[in-house]
Parts: C-alpha cells; sequence; structure tokens
C-alpha cells in the first residue's frame, strides 16, 4: 500500500508511537496528533519537534476525536464511564502554537486546514482562494473565535452560535 494512503493517528500517546510517526513522516507519510491526548506527547510540542526534525507542516495534521466517546477513568485508572470528547482541545493547540512557540497563525493554522484537506482530498477546502468554499474563521486578537463562516454563511457571531442544529432548540 502507497505510504500516502495511511494516516497514522493518536500518535502522540506515547513517546515511542511517536518516534516511529516522526520516521513514518521523513520517509514522505502523514501523521496525525490528537490534541485531546495531552501526554506523554502534548500537541503544540509534537508539532514543534516534528517540524524541529524535519517534518514539513504539509505532512501533519490535528485532530481531537470531537464528539467522539471519551472514556473516564477514577484517580487508579479504572474505567467509571464513557463522555463525549470536545473540540476545545484544536483552539488551545493553535493558540500555544502561536503564543508560546511563535509560529506564524498562517502556519499553526496547516496542520488543522490545508493539510487536512490534502490528504482527505477534499477540493475547495483548507485553504481560501477564488472558487474554494467560503469557510473562515475570524478571531479576536488574542485568538478567541469571534466568528465562523461555513460555505459563505455566518454560523458563529460574537462567540455564539447563530444557527442551530436539526435536533437544537430554536
Amino acid at each position: 500500500m502507497p505510504i500516502g494512503k495511511l494516516l497514522p493517528t493518536h500518535v502522540n500517546r506515547s513517546e515511542s508511537l511517536f518516534e516511529q510517526a516522526l520516521a513514518f513522516a521523513l520517509k514522505g507519510g502523514v501523521i496525525d496528533i490528537t490534541t485531546s491526548i495531552p501526554d506523554p506527547v502534548a500537541p503544540a510540542e509534537g508539532i514543534v519537534r516534528a517540524v524541529k526534525a524535519g517534518v514539513p507542516l504539509s505532512r501533519l495534521t490535528l485532530s481531537s476525536d470531537g464528539n467522539g466517546s471519551q472514556p473516564l477513568f477514577d484517580a487508579a485508572g479504572n474505567l467509571t464511564g464513557i463522555g463525549v470528547a470536545g473540540f476545545e482541545s484544536l483552539l488551545e493547540t493553535l493558540q500555544m502554537l502561536v503564543n508560546r512557540y511563535g509560529f506564524s497563525l498562517t502556519d499553526a493554522l496547516r496542520p488543522l486546514t490545508t493539510s487536512v484537506a490534502a490528504f482527505l482530498s477534499l477540493d475547495g477546502k483548507g485553504e481560501i482562494r477564488p472558487g474554494n468554499d467560503a469557510d473562515l474563521l475570524v478571531f479576536s486578537a488574542d485568538l478567541r473565535i469571534e466568528q465562523v463562516y461555513a460555505r459563505g454563511k455566518r454560523m458563529v457571531n460574537e462567540g455564539k452560535a447563530c444557527v442551530k442544529g436539526t435536533f437544537e432548540p430554536a
């Protein structure tokens, strides 16, 4: 199978797996760092390490497992239930890449936008250019999401949803 057809994910869940993922990416593969996994390799740190190792941003993606099942554990590591994963870790990782590690906003967005769209062959997605869908984020100066547009339609304004989902109360 061609290396470009595989996307190892959750690669930051162990140090040895992360090292293997870096080797895979340096051979031309794309790897996915999960932002909802804070350690042993923190997501922003993983991006920094990969770039320093010579992996281009085009071979790095970030994902969150948002809306997926999330196991809940007690202090002893016993499973106590199942919750729903959120999306907050994506924005937190973006903010950390810019504010702590000095990435430009353009470069910090790549693993969340252009890299994902390219790997998934999503035509018209991942970057702002004529003919593409008008999917846009508008940030405040401190990188909070102020507005979201999907295909040109405003979905979030002043940080609040202005379009409701099918099963949400109006």
